[in-house]
Order: structure tokens, then sequence, then C-alpha cells
């Protein structure tokens, strides 16, 4: 390798972050409240300044004491920052106060131990603190919960994790060595791991940033955006990703009794006070492997993981018993409110709920006729495939199946 070689270098690092930095600075502009732009933004800031610093100091010669102060302040900074920015990202608090200190950690040990006889401990502390705030930014990315970790993560800790492993090995080496190991070679090899693990982390960060992005409209295109359980779509696709894993076992629905006249009495506004509130109550007493979803104006589906008839209305009278527990609260009151639940269960030879909602509409339209706040199945088929009588206790009967249009008019 020549010094030509190492220059070369030294221009393509510099010109990639100054690329960078212009990306984050325009995205940063576009979408000014993600601070974490900001933050990842003065990462590359830090890391430039230091870069151009260090261009035509001999990879030979170990930097002054007061230039390699700010040299390595500027890039524990950069590491600091960019932790920073991953904990925002993650929604977690930052410690100004701690971070501040790590960023000048580095820089502060390479000057305080800075003396001929003794750089190779400089260096040593120096590359200590680097590996540590960059295990600090390995433990952010990692400790992210499994349901919210991205993909795209794993291209930033790949670029942390060169780093990481280039800080430790350095330190390995320049402790078992007695030789000078600064060469024009060495800062090479330096800039070629500096150029590479950089580029996964800023292609990282914009690629994390795209995916969440992604993955937060196709969540909003799923869910209902009154009460935040799943809308219809979200109900088939949560139903099409589980398919084969959890197959469905019963389908419950559930309408808010006399909700027209909560509108027309209370108000809109307090209507919506009930069906959020509602919606929260159910999703209290469901399993995590059962889907809560909005169907109509005030109607809920519930579908059940794996259950038999008797299970189901188990599950059935925990909802309604939920919701006619205690009153609701309203702008400037209360207001008891009961549900009226049908519940129907998915035959082995049912590969979708269509049949299975119908009946549940149809069980659901017997409540309403019942008496309202109850609990009714569908009826069980009898010999010949007609419809028998309903076992015992369960507030009523369905005679027959009714088609779901006929179910839902005069329903109230």
């Amino acid at each position: 390798m020549t010094a030509f070689d190492v220059g070369t270098l030294q221009a393509a690092s510099i010109l990639s972050r100054v690329g960078f930095l212009i990306v984050f600075l325009i995205t940063m502009l576009r979408h000014p409240r993600e601070a974490y732009f900001g933050l990842w933004a003065g990462s590359l800031a830090c890391t430039l300044v230091a870069s151009v610093m260090i261009v035509g100091n001999p990879a030979a010669d170990p930097l002054p004491s007061a230039k390699g102060a700010i040299v390595f302040a500027l890039d524990g900074a950069s590491l600091v920052l960019s932790w920073a920015g991953l904990q925002l990202f993650h929604a977690r608090p930052v410690r100004l106060a701690q971070a501040a200190a790590l960023s000048l950690a580095p820089g502060l040990l390479y000057g305080l131990l800075w003396r001929q006889d003794a750089m190779e401990w400089a260096t040593k502390a120096m590359l200590a603190c680097m590996a540590l705030n960059v295990g600090l930014c390995i433990a952010e990315l990692v400790r992210a919960p499994a349901h919210a970790r991205l993909w795209t993560q794993y291209i930033v800790l790949s670029g942390f994790v060169g780093y990481f492993s280039a800080f430790l090995l350095t330190i390995a080496v320049v402790h078992v060595s007695s030789e000078n190991l600064a060469s024009a070679e060495s800062g090479v090899y330096a800039l070629l791991v500096d150029q590479c693990c950089g580029v996964l982390i800023q292609v990282g960060y914009l690629a994390m940033v795209g995916e969440r992005a992604q993955t937060t409209l196709g969540r909003l295109a799923e869910t209902d955006a009154l009460t935040g359980v799943a809308n219809r779509y979200g109900l088939l696709a949560a139903l099409r990703r589980r398919s084969g894993a959890a197959p469905a076992g019963a389908v419950v629905l559930v309408d808010v009794d006399r909700f027209k006249a909560i509108n027309d009495t209370h108000g809109h506004e307090n209507g919506d006070r009930v069906l959020v509130a509602l919606a929260g109550r159910l999703r209290g007493v469901l399993r995590p492997e059962d889907v809560v979803a909005r169907w109509g104006g005030e109607e809920f589906l519930v579908v059940l993981g794996p259950a038999d008839a008797a299970a189901a209305v188990a599950v059935a009278e925990r909802l309604r018993a939920a919701v006619a527990a205690e009153p609701f609260a309203l702008d400037g009151g209360v207001i008891a409110v009961t549900a009226s639940i049908g519940v129907s269960v998915v035959a082995v030879d049912e590969t979708r709920i269509d049949a299975a909602l119908a009946r549940a509409d149809a069980a659901l339209y017997a409540a309403k006729n019942g008496g309202r706040n109850r609990v009714v199945l569908e009826p069980r088929p009898a010999a010949g495939g007609q419809p028998a009588d309903p076992p015992p206790g369960l507030c009523g009967a369905v005679a027959t199946v009714h088609a779901v249009a006929e179910a839902r008019s005069g329903r109230a």
C-alpha cells in the first residue's frame, strides 16, 4: 500500500459522510418531529470533522496530545449520538449527563495519558471507551422487544458489531505486542473497516426508518381509528396470518344494546366514549390467541382460538358481564350499558368464518328479540340436518339460521 492509497480512502470516507449527512439533514427538515434524525446527523458531523482533522497525518505517527484528544472526543461523541438516536427511535429517554460523560471520555483519557513512554496505555484506554460506547449501541438494538424488532435493525447491528470487534482486536494486539503497530498498512485496514461499518450503519438507519413507516402504515390500515381494535380488513389479515397455527374455534358477535338511544340522548361524542371503553373491556377478557374487531357501528366481532361450544359460551358470558359490570363514564355523568351476544362454533370442514358468522348473526338477532343483555348460542343441528332445540340455560334459542340481512333489520 502507498500513501496515495491512504489518501484515496480518506477522501472516499469524507465524501461518503458528506453524502449521508446531506440525506439526513434533508430528511430531518422534512420530518422535524423525528428528533433521532438530528442526533444521527450530529453523529455524522462529528465523524466528518474528525476525518478532516486527521487528513495528512502520517499513519505511523500517533496523534499529538491535543489533536488526538479532540479527534477521539469527536469519535466518542459520534457513537454516543448514535446511541441516543437509537434510544429516541425506540421511544426511550436519553440521559444527557451520562451521554456527555461518555462522549468526552475517549478524548480526555487519551489526552491525560498521552506520553511518549505511555502511548500503549493511552491507546488502550481510548479504545476501551470507544468499545463501551459501541456496546451501548449494540445493547439498544438487541433489547428491542421481538414484536417491535425490525429486520433492517440487523444491518445497523452488523456495522456496530464490526466496530466493536475491531476495537477489541486492536486492544488485544496492542496489549500483546511490544512493537509499534502504526503503519501505512494498518492505517489502510482501519480506514476500510471504518468505511464498511459506517456505510452499513447509515444505510441501516435509513432502512429502519423506512421499514417502520411501512409497518406503521400497514398497522393503521388494519386498525379501527376510534377504538384501536382491528377493523374488518385487520381481522381478516390476522386470520390469514395465523391460518393453520391456531384455527378459528368460534365466532362471537357483540352488539351494544340501544346504542342509537345513547347517541340521540347523550350525543355522538359520548357514544364514541362508550365504544372506546367497551373495546377496552373486551380486550381485557380475551386471550392472546383471540382476535377482536369492530365489525360495524356498535358491533364487535370476536374470533376465538380453538374452542368448543361450552368454552365459547363461557367466554361470551365473561364479555357480557364485563360490559354490564359497571357504568360507562360520559361527559358529565355515567350510563349503564349492556350488550347482546351471538355465538357460533366453526365447523371442522369450514375453512372460512363466513357461514359461522351468519349463524352468530342469527343468534345475536335472537338475543335481541329475547330481551337483550344475554348470550345465545347457534342451534345445534339435529338428525336430518334440521336445527334442534338449543341447550338449556343459554337465555333463549335460535330456531333457524336467518339470513344476515334479515338478522340485521330491526335490531336496536
